[in-house]
């Protein structure tokens, strides 16, 4: 006797999917379904009735997630008809690695607004604060500011207050609590505010200081989903790449995902959208901008690296792509950072590719060499 083979072939839009079911190669039935749980139950309700359904869906973007996530949560088999998707799912789920990658460049945006709005808010209050520590930022500034947002709280508050709150801050000693408290106490008698510490500017400042911290939390908590996810093999070719630490290194490998699946660097250029464009029309040929038809987060990822590899050049630490970027700002004198940026974009990402491709760490004596034998 045959085995019956039952297929679920779901159609998922925005509001609604449509559930065609097959019983070995015929329809037996179709029906629509809301993108929710009246209408996911009933799915599961017909799913439960048959023995080990195949479920097989196109993956429609944001749309199909909650119906992917549904059928996770059943501990449920399906099959995506993209492949790319299916192959992030089944192997290292870097779809979500983007996600969380998008999440962190949405909390450094809302990150530096609320410093911004920080800093316009303290020179109405208590300017004086931003001369306590050598670098006013960081999370035991934000809280001292919060805590002490105008001088006349300051110098309402007994010192051996001011000294038990600063000992539970991190990284804060008695002596160091005490240094503190006596320079914000200096600070708060000569400063002169603008504002009354009830003020709205006050309610503002403190907005800002709880709006920067739970964003520096957001930061926090994407970085470490992108450590989980990330291949430890490649964060470690990643950062071999002098400039280049184990954020931004996170950050590049959620937005290309497996190099290996490309077959040459233009591929990566492309998907990146820093593939030059071409107009051709009748015998003229021109190459145009950047195609920017990849990810825009990628771009700006990629572009911070370049800064950052000419930093880690300054400070001693030389890579190739730091020589080809002064390379081409001094071949023209019109030749803007940003055109210079663009091309040592391009190199990076050949080098990425060529490292991750033949499991390799950076070497500027190898890289210098490889040079050689090109040029």
């Amino acid at each position: 006797m045959d085995l019956l083979k039952t297929v679920f072939g779901i159609d998922v839009s925005s509001r609604k999917s449509n559930v065609c079911i097959m019983v070995n190669g015929k329809k037996v039935n179709d029906y629509a379904i809301s993108n929710d749980m009246v209408g996911f139950n009933r799915l599961i309700g017909d799913l439960k009735q048959v023995t080990k359904p195949q479920i097989i869906f196109e993956a429609t973007g944001v749309y199909s997630r909650r119906l992917q996530a549904f059928l996770d949560m059943h501990e449920l088999r399906y099959v995506m008809m993209n492949p790319l998707e299916a192959k992030r799912k089944t192997k290292d789920d870097l779809h979500q690695n983007k996600t969380d990658n998008r999440i962190y460049e949405q909390a450094s945006h809302d990150l530096i607004s609320n410093k911004n709005r920080l800093h316009k808010a303290v020179q109405l209050t208590f300017p004086e604060i931003e001369h306590l520590m050598v670098n006013p930022r960081g999370k035991n500034y934000w809280s001292i500011a919060l805590r002490f947002p105008h001088p006349d709280i300051v110098l309402e508050t007994k010192e051996a207050d001011i000294i038990d709150f600063l000992k539970g801050l991190s990284g804060i000693g008695k002596k160091r609590a005490n240094d503190i408290t006596q320079s914000l106490i200096r600070l708060a008698k000569v400063a002169c505010p603008a504002v009354k510490k009830n003020s709205a500017h006050v309610r503002g400042l403190k907005m800002a200081i709880n709006n920067i911290l739970s964003a520096e939390e957001e930061c926090q908590t994407a970085l470490q989903e992108m450590a989980k996810l990330a291949p430890k093999r490649d964060l470690e070719i990643l950062t071999s790449i002098p400039g280049i630490g184990e954020n931004t290194a996170l950050r590049i490998i959620s937005e290309l995902g497996d190099i290996r699946r490309f077959n040459n660097p233009s591929q990566l250029n492309a998907f990146v959208g820093v593939d030059p464009q071409v107009y051709e029309s009748g015998n003229l040929t021109a190459h145009l901008s950047i195609s920017k038809r990849g990810t825009a987060i990628g771009r700006k990822v990629l572009y911070l690296a370049i800064n950052q590899i000419q930093s880690a050049k300054k400070a001693g630490n030389p890579c190739h792509i730091a020589d080809y970027y002064e390379k081409r700002k001094r071949s023209s004198e019109t030749a803007s950072h940003k055109k210079a940026a663009i091309a040592s974009i391009h190199k990076l990402l050949r080098t990425i590719f060529a490292l991750i491709k033949n499991d390799q760490l950076y070497s500027y004596d190898v890289a210098k060499h490889n040079q050689r034998l090109l040029s």
